[in-house]
């Protein structure tokens, strides 16, 4: 397969997430990728535009980065319309998601001694009230592919793990089955749960020093504490025009440290396009993994600076790249290359 003319479509689904890799190979036959689906009332707007805008009845492939409702909300939308077959039904041929159920052991959360309960328990994080999307996926009459995504599936050849899609023009680089597994145990631990908001005091002041950007707010901020957020899917979009398109979920440090190979910490950096990581927060930022990534265009999902998203994050992307943009304040986004240009769209402005 060879790639050179795709769009990206950020969808303004305010502070969730919802992104759409479209695509075409040398035969001009085309491929809907769908990155994260928002909250569930976002599920039919993500119907209706890959619809309207692509033409199209079926997703390829899609990714749910991980067990946040702003992630898996509209996935559930989604699944509920093939389960009944409805006229807004639009198909999925291959699910990339986790499964917390076959990451877990008896003994590794307190007062559960039946493995059906662990499994319920487990997969609880994919609630979202009397559903349960891992639940909905299992039942459909009409099978969809579901494999889970991790960077070292390859040595785990007799489970249904997948790192690569599309010739490798989709590779996985994070998580790694150990990593995953040894947060799933402290999945719905709130204990030390950020409070991601931000005031209009907060220094947002950004400086050079040898290369490198420097920002006091970033560097005081910490790690975000999530097992979920640091359990995202960490993946690389690569056409054949050598640009690297870095999607984060709403990883943080850890899930960087935490790569398993030399290759896939060597991929990401200096990359072309980064989906900034869990809204803009600067607790999924910092000043050392903005200057080794050094995005040239970021983009960020998010509903206001403030609600989650830092000033200082979106200055220190600016120190390394050509611009940033959020759909706070644009609206839906769009990057494309070698695709049909859209009448109602205009040139957006970096932030």
């Amino acid at each position: 397969m060879k790639i050179t003319k795709y769009e990206i479509d950020l969808l303004n689904v305010k502070a969730a997430d919802a992104c759409l890799i479209h695509f075409y190979d040398e035969n001009e036959n085309d491929y809907v990728v769908l990155v994260d689906a928002g909250n569930y009332s976002d599920g039919k707007t993500i119907i209706d535009f890959i619809k309207a805008r692509y033409k199209k009845n079926r997703i390829d492939l899609a990714i749910c980065s991980h067990c946040d409702k702003d992630h898996f909300g509209g996935f559930i939308y989604l699944l509920e319309q093939i389960r009944d077959n409805t006229k807004d039904k639009i198909e999925i041929a291959e699910f990339w998601v986790h499964d917390p159920a076959d990451h877990i052991l008896l003994g590794q959360v307190k007062r559960i001694t039946k493995t059906e309960t662990l499994k319920v328990r487990a997969r609880s994080v994919f609630d979202l009230g009397a559903k349960n999307m891992l639940d909905i996926l299992d039942g459909l009459t009409h099978k969809i592919n579901w494999v889970e995504p991790f960077s070292d599936a390859g040595d785990h050849s007799k489970q249904p793990y997948s790192a690569f899609a599309f010739d490798s023009h989709i590779e996985v680089i994070g998580p790694s089955v150990s990593y995953y597994e040894s947060l799933v145990p402290n999945f719905r631990n709130e204990l030390d749960c950020k409070d991601y908001t931000t005031s209009e005091e907060e220094d947002s002041t950004v400086t050079l020093k040898e290369g490198k950007v420097y920002s006091k707010t970033l560097d005081d901020a910490g790690d975000d504490p999530s097992s979920h957020n640091q359990s995202s899917v960490i993946f690389v979009f690569k056409p054949d025009d050598a640009k690297i398109f870095l999607f984060m979920g709403d990883a943080g440090r850890a899930a960087i440290d935490n790569l398993k190979y030399t290759q896939d910490k060597n991929t990401i950096k200096n990359v072309y396009w980064l989906k900034v990581p869990h809204h803009g927060s600067k607790y999924n930022l910092d000043n050392d993994m903005i200057s080794y990534i050094k995005p040239s265009i970021s983009y960020i999902s998010t509903e206001k600076i403030g609600c989650y998203l830092s000033q200082a994050v979106v200055n220190a992307l600016k120190q390394c790249g050509e611009g940033v943009y959020s759909t706070h304040k644009h609206g839906n986004i769009w990057y494309h290359i070698g695709t049909n240009a859209r009448t109602d769209y205009s040139s957006a402005t970096s932030l």
